[in-house]
């Protein structure tokens, strides 16, 4: 009896695995080569979607999933052809899926939103990072009321729909159409009119990009992604042809340093991105980004960038400051302000702290946790 049903599992394993029709070395090779596959290309999902997997349908190995960058599913297909050598149903889709509809492109239309690492939550610990007025999104899938969108610097989350003016290729060129402010001040007010009293309750953060189609004297005026059109000030703004020229000139590293000093004092904020709040990676992007250097989103993507600095005592102003902290690995990061000092945004806020152990400033926290820096600025 015993023997029975020991062959009777045998077999149900078996129909289980070939019953299909798909060889389970096919199925075992296929999932072996995905992962290969994600480590050779360094597929990093905080800055592209691959959700790709194996199984079987209708007797045949199928592979699907979604991808957001076409390239990599033709060079995954390329891959599975060569070391599979047997014939399997693609069924990976391109992104952005059809729940988005035409419009595939938005932009935020509020002063400063979350974005957040799964839809409809709303808790500060939740964020991935922020989005500022005027920034430009792509949408990948929706969720009810939500999108997963991708930002310009490729980070990747979930945003609510109400805080967005969606678009299609044709809107989005017409929106890209006008000249564009850059808001220099941390903070501009928005005006009704071309007056001082006709102040709203909105301003506009710092490094804030909108189209402008008037300027009247000492004021300009801005369209909103929705359309509605607001002044400011010219003196918190600076004004150039396109868009496309905002960030377009580098500058050196004092001016990186003057804009990371307005910010002294300013709390630390989780996810932060703005003059309302920082995290560290946050504040080194946005200090970049405002003298045309394009730096990734989070610590650890931002030590893969430049140019490693080997030793401390080679240290130049504008350089990145790496720290392992609450976890393995470069997770804090700081500015190079020169005479042994750097200014972060830690958890006591914007502050500057040394490397020299008879300053005032020294951390002996952050010293010793120390683990590199990187140049950023070609000199």
């Amino acid at each position: 009896m015993m023997k029975k049903l020991t062959l009777i599992c045998l077999i149900l394993i078996a129909i289980s695995f070939f019953g299909s029709g798909v060889a389970v070395e096919s199925l075992e090779l296929a999932k072996k080569q995905i992962e290969l596959f994600k480590k050779e290309f360094k597929i990093e999902p905080r800055e592209m979607l691959f959700n790709v997997t194996v199984g079987s349908e209708d007797g045949k190995l199928t592979i699907f999933g979604d991808v957001s960058e076409p390239k990599l599913k033709e060079s995954l297909l390329e891959r599975l052809r060569t070391a599979l050598q047997v014939s399997f149903e693609d069924k990976i889709k391109i992104l952005p899926d059809e729940s988005v509809g035409e419009k595939i492109f938005a932009v935020v239309n509020v002063d400063v939103v979350n974005l957040m690492d799964a839809p409809r939550r709303t808790l500060q610990k939740n964020a991935v990072t922020q989005a500022r007025m005027g920034d430009i999104l792509k949408l990948f899938k929706r969720d009810g009321d939500w999108y997963l969108v991708q930002m310009e610097d490729s980070y990747i989350g979930w945003i609510d729909g109400s805080k967005i003016v969606s678009m299609n290729e044709i809107e989005l060129k017409e929106y890209l159409s006008a000249p564009f402010v850059l808001i220099v001040s941390k903070f501009a007010q928005l005006y009704r009119e071309a007056d001082p009293t006709s102040a709203i309750e909105t301003k506009l953060v710092q490094g804030t990009t909108l189209p402008c189609v008037e300027v009247k004297g000492e004021w300009l005026k801005l369209r909103l992604p929705d359309q509605r059109e607001f002044f400011v000030r010219m003196s918190d703004a600076q004004l150039f042809e396109n868009r496309e020229k905002v960030f377009a000139t580098q500058k050196g590293a004092d001016y990186i340093i003057e804009i990371a000093k307005q910010h002294l004092g300013l709390p630390y904020l989780w996810a932060g991105t703005t003059s309302y709040g920082f995290d560290c990676s946050g504040f080194t992007q946005f200090c970049f980004k405002m003298a045309g250097y394009f730096l990734r989103r989070d610590a650890d993507m931002q030590y893969e960038q430049g140019e490693p600095v080997l030793d401390r005592k080679d240290l130049k102003m504008g350089d990145l400051v790496f720290f392992q902290t609450y976890k393995a690995g470069p997770s804090h990061v700081g500015i190079y302000i020169g005479n042994m000092k750097y200014i972060h945004s830690g958890s006591k806020g914007v502050a500057i702290n040394s490397f020299d152990p008879n300053d005032p400033d020294y951390s002996a926290d952050l010293d010793r946790k120390y683990i590199g820096a990187r140049r950023i600025i070609q000199r």
